[in-house]
């Protein structure tokens, strides 16, 4: 009966299967092979796998990023790394020209959004992309944009959309956000920073110390988190303040990477700030701030998942080429093993982040969508951390050198531990997961 089923030509479970992936082809789509043909060194429906979410307009703007970084990026980013610094006034300008600098920000106020409308689909390709080329240090300078400004296009005054975010999409200024403190590190609730009102009730004094601000070296403006009230995360307030301040002084830090995003320290003392700089109202700091944080976290999983591929495809492309005791590396069981195991966590994790994007998309709240991207982040950055490690193993003393065949991956074990850190620690991510979830 079974065999009659199976070889019968109408009303079989062949016709049946045929009949379901028909239907299941009209739902996903299927793109032409793009970028690198090494297995794993991009995400799935790159390679030409069908997917749900990824369409056509997608696919445009994931050539228009990758064409300008290519041309851009690519090139210098080890110059510039070495060097500790790049020429980021000109590179916002010319990402904002070519449509990749702020396609996340409203046309209204000079954004770039791409053909088709900006969606979390969009914002993945877009952080992917920019990631793709190598080095974070280089790569954090455009997304510090997307971190800090958010909170005025959502919750700011007019004043401040013109005066500052205008200026800030068009590229000509630039934005870091201004959290984190020597003392706290990722307990913002309890920050020490201070915001007291003038006597004359036109400024806010500011006086306090952030510690590892991204880019503070070369940005107009800091959104800063301070306390303006009681003690508590109901304390907390936003304001802008411009980077030129009296009172104001920026000091580069020596970090272990991102060498050219210039990690700094950066002191308030007494600095006078208008009033008209706040963000929303006093005491809405926490929450505006974290309301965006999914973003943030969002791009630090798509950064740390596109790392991991590079890793992935550094080591096969060594594996291929270097022979060992009488054959390549690559045709040894172990080194295919190691790169095995590299995949399915990045394809994990691949899946994860667009599941949750998919979320996103579908109008899923912070509240509910903090626990799982506190998941994804671990996900994905101890994907990346054990794929920097596979990487040095199979390149060997090659991943030692700041030059030559192992120069990305050196670079890239270097900068796990920000990704790991930033944005919230493994472990505060976990806690933070669990107490969502109501154990």
């Amino acid at each position: 009966l079974l065999f009659r089923l199976f070889q019968s030509p109408a009303g079989s479970a062949s016709s049946l299967t045929r009949a379901r992936r028909a239907e299941g082809d009209a739902a996903m789509a299927r793109h032409a092979a793009f970028g690198s043909d090494v297995p794993y060194a991009e995400p799935g429906w790159y390679r030409g796998e069908p997917t749900p979410y990824y369409e056509a307009k997608h696919a445009a703007f994931r050539a228009k990023v990758r064409s300008w970084v290519d041309e851009h990026l690519m090139p210098h980013v080890d110059e510039w790394e070495e060097a500790g610094h790049c020429p980021i006034e000109k590179l916002r300008q010319s990402a904002h020209a070519a449509g990749v600098l702020s396609p996340w920000a409203p046309a209204a106020l000079g954004g770039t959004p791409p053909e088709g409308g900006w969606d979390e689909f969009m914002f993945v390709i877009w952080a992917d992309e920019l990631s793709r080329c190598g080095a974070g240090g280089v790569s954090i300078l455009f997304f510090i944009t997307y971190m800090s400004l958010p909170h005025i296009l959502y919750f700011g005054s007019d004043l401040l959309k013109e005066t500052i975010a205008r200026p800030v999409i068009a590229g000509k200024v630039g934005m870091a956000i201004t959290l984190t403190e020597p003392q706290g590190g990722s307990d913002l609730a309890n920050l020490k920073t201070t915001a007291v009102k003038s006597e004359d009730g036109k400024h806010y004094i500011v006086t306090g110390v952030k510690k590892f601000i991204t880019g503070g070296q070369c940005v107009g403006y800091f959104s800063t988190l301070v306390r303006t009230g009681g003690p508590g995360h109901k304390g907390l307030s936003l304001l802008v303040i411009p980077a030129d301040a009296p009172g104001v002084n920026v000091t580069k830090l020596k970090a272990a990477g991102w060498w050219a995003g210039n990690t700094t320290l950066v002191k308030f003392e007494g600095v006078r700030v208008p009033m008209e700089n706040l963000i929303g109202r006093e005491g809405m700091g926490f929450p505006i701030m974290a309301a965006v944080m999914n973003g943030e976290r969002l791009i630090a999983c798509a950064g740390a998942l596109r790392a991991s591929r590079l890793c992935i495809a550094s080591a096969i492309a060594f594996a291929r080429e270097r022979s060992t005791f009488g054959q390549r590396l690559i045709d040894s069981q172990v080194i295919r093993h190691k790169i095995a195991h590299m995949a399915r966590r990045v394809e994990a994790g691949q899946a994860m982040l667009d599941n949750i994007a998919f979320s996103l998309k579908s109008g899923v709240g912070p509240a509910e969508i903090g626990g799982p991207m506190a998941l994804l982040k671990v996900e994905c950055t101890q994907a990346y951390e054990f794929s920097a490690r596979e990487a040095s193993q199979v390149l060997g003393g090659a991943s030692f050198l700041r030059q030559g065949k192992g120069q990305l991956v050196e670079r890239l074990a270097r900068e796990v531990r920000v990704n790991v850190v930033g944005g919230g620690s493994e472990e505060v991510m976990l806690d933070l997961a669990m107490r969502m979830s109501k154990l």
